[in-house]
């Protein structure tokens, strides 16, 4: 599943919207059973080879095709098979995907109100900068109360904190948890301010950030400036090209902050809902 995304990063780069940090962030947090995941995800595959899947995320579904499979229709038909038993999910193209929009529009989905603005940097163009010495990566043994802070408040989540930060240390305990990429600024007195995991991939070498968060105390304060750029320069120097980052339209604290980084707006990605 995260091949096929990071392949279509690299090749089709006009139409690809998802990254294999985004799959590894779906899966690996909250923490699911197998069962629970398996419900989820839907494969297609080809020869032995997966050329297509879904992962639902709640009232969301979240998919891919290898555009260059032989039959790619034949996988996006099944795809469409397997979601009929889900009628009320909503699901994204970006809206300069001609070709993808026509498809869902042709199965009788509209383009809803709800999308994301994605944004892109070419980390190439960046001057080296020195290292913030205020942003550190979390490591194993370290206490996650602090980091798990920052987006339980930036979030609004609403879970019990020691269960939050129970399954935070699950996630950094799974196989999608990206050691050394998980970021934290800390203020001069020690507390976390803001976070930013900064995944990168090798294959396209497009790194992503997801999730960014900046603690509603410390607001306006440039920690989250900090965090986006000592990962982008962390990626630049694992030899990333570019990075990507989302926020939801009309999110415009967000939105002005990745534009004073240097991100700029690359494309919309639009749900489409069936009336």
């Amino acid at each position: 599943m995260q091949e096929l995304l990071a392949r279509a990063l690299r090749d089709t780069p006009e139409i690809a919207f998802l990254h294999p940090g985004d799959l590894a962030w779906w899966v690996g947090w909250p923490r699911q059973t197998h069962d629970e995941l398996a419900a989820k995800v839907t494969l297609v595959e080809e020869d032995g080879r997966v050329v297509g899947w879904h992962y639902i995320d709640r009232e969301d579904v979240n998919e891919w095709v290898d555009q260059a499979a032989p039959d790619a229709d034949a996988a996006w038909r099944e795809l469409d098979a397997a979601l009929e038993a889900h009628p009320g999910l909503a699901r994204s193209r970006r809206e300069d995907d001609e070709a993808g929009v026509a498809r869902f529009r042709s199965s009788g989905y509209t383009p809803m109100a709800e999308g994301m603005i994605g944004f892109s940097i070419d980390i190439r163009e960046l001057d080296g900068a020195a290292a913030d010495e205020r942003v550190r990566p979390v490591a194993v043994g370290d206490d996650l109360r602090p980091r798990a802070s920052v987006t339980r408040a930036a979030f609004r989540v609403d879970k019990p904190f020691d269960r939050y930060v129970e399954e935070y240390a699950a996630f950094m305990a799974s196989p999608a948890y990206p050691h050394g990429w998980d970021l934290v600024a800390w203020t001069e007195d020690g507390h976390a301010a803001a976070c930013a995991i900064a995944w990168p991939d090798a294959v396209s070498r497009v790194g992503n950030f997801e999730p960014v968060a900046a603690h509603p105390d410390l607001h306006r304060q440039g920690y989250a400036t900090a965090v986006l750029r000592e990962g982008l320069r962390r990626l630049h120097g694992a030899g990333m090209q570019r990075a990507v980052v989302y926020t939801p339209i009309g999110n415009d604290p967000a939105i002005a902050l990745y534009r004073s980084v240097g991100f700029h707006d690359d494309h919309i990605q639009r749900w489409f809902a069936r009336s």
